[in-house]
């Protein structure tokens, strides 16, 4: 990134960081009420906290260690490059924190190298529309927690996730990655908290094609099939690393339970549009429980 002022005199700087933050449900730019902070891999005593910029990008004029004179000097800055780790934490509890490593300094915004070894299409919420095979966005998603309410009409599928223990002790399913998926195409993906509580939000699908009845009278509702997908690998840190968490979904699904204590997966689920999607799994064929659950590996 650059800085110039101009007035009265004309001063070049060359900023050596800049992050952008995008909201996983929505893509909107998030610009503030984060705290975004910077620590050297190997010296995390070296640290800093970032700020936003009018146009969303979160900097700080220079790097933890690394002086300002730094800046003067880009041709420099591929030999000098080197990791630190950034943490994002929202105090408002919009969004679960994150955590990623970058090589630093860099030119402009920052590209995560994470995004390289992800399916496109399973990541397919996280990247605007129409993006070309190999896109690597120069933003990082934030993934809403269970209470933020959508921005606009969007779909939301909300869960509980957790395995019974042999005990019959719950495990929360920390950091699983959830997608909603119609027609074939993944509509919504979200990530768990620690404790297991999930919302995956994304875009409607296209309408359905209205039968000749509905033509004529209009219809009630509007209701779509949606196939969920659950990938947990059950991640022993408290906090994993973004590329740990979307790696997951590398993995194969894990069986959500229609019932606890049998096989049966759960089935296609109702998406109504403008009404959030609960999922539970049943205790018995007309109980509901408060979780879903997954099937034990």
């Amino acid at each position: 990134m650059t800085l110039v002022l101009v007035s009265p005199d004309r001063f070049v700087r060359h900023v050596p960081l800049g992050f952008a933050f995008r909201d996983a449900s929505d893509l909107g730019l998030v610009g503030d009420g984060l705290e975004v902070r910077i620590a050297d891999a190997e010296r995390p005593f070296r640290r800093a906290t970032l700020g936003p910029t009018p146009s969303g990008t979160w900097m700080t004029p220079r790097l933890p260690g690394l002086g300002f004179e730094l800046a003067d000097t880009p041709a420099d800055w591929p030999a000098k490059a080197r990791t630190f780790k950034i943490s994002v934490d929202d105090p408002f509890r919009r969004f679960l924190p994150i955590r990623f490593e970058a090589k630093l300094p860099v030119r402009g915004r920052f590209v995560w190298p994470g995004w390289a070894g992800l399916d496109q299409a399973k990541i397919a919420p996280l990247l605007p529309a129409g993006a070309p095979a190999a896109y690597k966005p120069d933003y990082l998603p934030l993934f809403p927690t269970i209470a933020r309410a959508a921005s606009g009409p969007r779909s939301t599928v909300r869960a509980q996730l957790a395995e019974r223990q042999a005990d019959g002790s719950d495990k929360p399913c920390a950091w699983a990655a959830m997608t909603a998926t119609v027609d074939g195409k993944i509509i919504a993906l979200g990530i768990a908290g620690a404790n297991g509580s999930i919302a995956a939000v994304g875009s409607y699908p296209a309408l359905p094609a209205q039968t000749p009845a509905e033509a004529a009278k209009g219809r009630d509702e509007v209701t779509w099939t949606a196939e969920i997908a659950v990938h947990w690998d059950d991640l022993s840190e408290d906090l994993p690393g973004l590329d740990a968490i979307l790696g997951q979904l590398s993995s194969p699904p894990r069986i959500a339970l229609k019932q606890l204590g049998k096989d049966d997966p759960l089935p296609g689920q109702p998406l109504t549009l403008g009404r959030p999607l609960t999922l539970v799994s049943l205790k018995s064929a007309n109980v509901r429980l408060s979780t879903l659950y997954l099937k034990p590996n």
